[in-house]
């Protein structure tokens, strides 16, 4: 390929994304906010005197424009963001109580929590297969991402096996150069010994020990560091199973994923216009909306079969 051709392909590429970036309805910073998503965190409320963190749940917060998609943070690849949402999360807690009986009734054991488990359903859409490609390579990335340590052990080794040949030459050459100097009858031991000396001081191993490299990651440390970002939760933990059905009758690839959470962080607050704060009690025309109620130009819709109302901030 040609210069005037890799230009000619690179100008392409420029009017696409402008093409893309005309048409997409998010402002400069409204972009930059899609884009953080996942990564920056409401804080974590605490349970104390005044009550549980419910509590903590602050009314009438300001509404935005955020499109909340799925992002999975993958150990040494980075960031990958699902092509669409799941049809549906089911999110399994448990806690680890153990129940014996005895003459005089039951004993109970708590034990803590058990971890919480994710169910992860739906169906790739327009994606097809290649979205089950990323799905199934983020559900065995600690596969793929050992190939690139097994590489640097193999290059370590190697380079380190060069380097141990070459301070055992020089110190042997130097060990026999000192004991011809004094009389040594031994040249053999005088070279070995040299070498050693040499290696000592440079900090290397004989040639037989080859150099590991320190701090290797293991399959199982990148297996259970996978995170899933969504709309405030993350979730550390590790896959469990994975299950693809391929339908005939709509051609959608459909999938499960199991997911084991060890970690939970962040706080996940309303993201809908219409919903109300839950920390007053029960629901009155009086309870407090979730996000300012300010009166705007436009009528914002609500779901299906619900009338248009205004009196809702416009950027909902």
């Amino acid at each position: 390929m040609g210069f005037n051709d890799f230009v000619k392909g690179v100008e392409g590429l420029n009017n696409a994304l402008d093409l893309n970036s005309n048409n997409n309805p998010l402002t400069g910073s409204q972009q930059s906010n899609f884009k953080s998503d996942g990564f920056l965190l409401p804080a974590t409320f605490s349970a104390d005197g005044n009550g549980l963190p419910y509590n903590k749940a602050p009314s009438y917060k300001s509404g935005q424009i955020k499109r909340n998609i799925i992002t999975w943070f993958v150990p040494e690849f980075g960031i990958v963001r699902m092509f669409i949402n799941p049809s549906s999360i089911s999110y399994s807690h448990k806690k680890l109580i153990s129940k014996d009986r005895t003459k005089g009734g039951y004993t109970l054991q708590y034990w803590g929590e058990d971890l919480t488990t994710l169910s992860i359903s739906g169906t790739t859409g327009s994606s097809g297969v290649e979205g089950i490609n990323v799905l199934y390579e983020i559900y065995r990335a600690e596969q793929y991402a050992f190939d690139g340590v097994g590489l640097t052990l193999a290059a370590n080794n190697a380079s380190a096996d060069l380097a141990n040949n070459l301070v055992t030459g020089a110190g042997g050459a130097l060990g026999k150069a000192v004991g011809g100097l004094f009389g040594a009858k031994d040249q053999g031991a005088a070279a070995a010994m040299g070498g050693g000396l040499l290696g000592g001081i440079l900090g290397v191993s004989s040639p037989n020990n080859n150099l590991s490299a320190k701090n290797i990651p293991s399959l199982a440390q990148l297996a259970f560091t996978v995170e899933m970002f969504y709309n405030g939760w993350v979730y550390r933990g590790f896959f469990d199973n994975m299950t693809v059905n391929e339908r005939a009758d709509n051609f959608l690839m459909e999938y499960t994923l199991s997911f084991v959470a060890t970690q939970r962080r962040g706080y996940r607050l309303n993201y809908f216009p219409w919903t109300h704060s839950a920390k007053d009690g029960p629901s009155q025309y009086t309870s407090p909306k979730s996000f300012k109620p300010e009166v705007s130009s436009g009528l914002v819709p609500f779901p299906p079969g619900k009338p248009l109302i205004s009196g809702i901030k416009s950027e909902f």
